[in-house]
């Protein structure tokens, strides 16, 4: 995690010098371009061309304001950083060197929607830089999350009525928080319907709480807790309970609640897993690795994270560590390994020719859990 944009990290904020070129005018720093944006009149915008970032800064809060400001400004910000980073190789190939971490602009000026303080905000200047990070490397996050919103209008065309619902867990993570954020930008709000499904008192509810509150999505809560106890009784009084069948079957009792309530409401269950957790097994089968639609399946943790910035999410749900929920530990303390490296991997990135070790065992995982992906194998007559 890189928390501030300071001393050998200076280049990622915008009081960082060097020239950088937007809508015909060239500014000598990003904070410049960014403050002339502010503004349509063409001779405001040429008083920033030669100040220094903290003067744009103090002119920027004087000029005449354009009326969309609001609805534009991240977008502006996105179009800025880029063209910095484009215009100036040096420091593009310092951003790509910062590989997947965390970039969170840190400070101490009160700024929680730029940056964060005391670990608090929506650091949307992270999320600008890290979405150019990820396009450098070839994930274009604009496009791919057009093609999943398309996928999946047509998906419920094809498989429903126009009153048919996508009903989502919501766990207040990242993958069921972008899996209902997609849906609500497919289908609209009227049209997902999340199910919050705590077995017992579960520490976090509120981060799903949160999401469903943000996304404005009709809801239920369902408590697991009951089912599950009384389960387990009839099973133990019958047969010695292995440890993974304890682990196991809060997943799967998560899942039935899901098609009762799709059965209910009218809907289609969406399946939240990604790419990388179910490349090494992070799913259970016929629990949350179940489902009528996936459209995260075949996207890393790295992109799903990208399109949830991307898409204004909160930023403490989309960048929540992800935990097992079981043992205290996070998935990446239990995998031995981070999603970052499994991401590269994925993507053919060699990041682990220095860990011959590593790439051993997360082919090895990959195989073992294999059959959790494919259709069940049938004889055929």
């Amino acid at each position: 995690m890189i928390s501030s944009f300071k001393g050998e990290f200076a280049f990622l904020g915008n009081f960082y010098e060097c020239p950088v070129s937007v809508d015909g005018m060239t500014y000598q720093n990003s904070e410049a371009a960014y403050q002339a944006m502010k503004t349509l009149n063409e001779e405001e915008r040429r008083s920033f061309a030669e100040l220094s970032p903290s003067d744009a800064k103090k002119l920027g809060r004087k000029i005449s304001l354009r009326s969309d400001w609001e609805e534009v400004k991240n977008e502006v910000m996105y179009e800025v950083c880029k063209a910095k980073f484009e215009q100036n190789p040096n420091i593009a190939e310092l951003l790509l060197n910062t590989s997947h971490e965390e970039l969170i602009e840190g400070n101490n000026h009160g700024d929680t929607y730029w940056g964060t303080v005391g670990g608090i905000g929506e650091n949307y200047l992270g999320r600008t830089l890290m979405r150019i990070r990820n396009e450098m490397r070839g994930f274009d996050t604009a496009a791919v999350t057009d093609a999943a919103v398309e996928w999946i209008r047509r998906y419920f065309a094809e498989n429903g009525s126009p009153e048919t619902k996508a009903v989502i867990g919501i766990s207040g993570g990242k993958d069921s928080s972008v899996s209902a954020a997609l849906c609500v930008k497919a289908l609209g709000k009227d049209r997902v319907f999340g199910v919050l499904m705590p077995q017992g008192v579960q520490a976090d509810i509120d981060c799903s709480r949160r999401l469903v509150e943000h996304l404005g999505i009709s809801h239920t809560e369902i408590n697991i807790q009951g089912a599950y106890n009384g389960l387990m009784s009839e099973l133990e009084s019958r047969l010695n309970v292995t440890e993974q069948a304890r682990i196991n079957t809060p997943a799967r009792l998560r899942m039935t609640v899901l098609y009762a309530v799709a059965a209910s409401v009218g809907g289609r269950v969406a399946n939240t897993c990604n790419l990388s957790e179910d490349r090494v097994g992070y799913a259970t089968k016929f629990g949350d690795g179940a489902g009528d639609f996936s459209v995260l399946s075949e996207l890393t943790v790295t992109e799903v994270i990208g399109i949830g910035d991307y898409l204004g999410l909160p930023y403490s749900l989309v960048h929540k560590t992800p935990i097992d929920g079981l043992c205290g530990k996070t998935d990446e303390e239990n995998l031995g390994f981070t999603y970052a490296e499994l991401d590269d991997y994925i993507r053919g990135f060699d990041n682990l020719s220095r860990d011959p070790e590593l790439k051993i065992k997360i082919d090895r995982m990959t195989a073992a859990n294999r059959h959790k992906l494919e259709p069940m194998p049938r004889f055929r007559f």
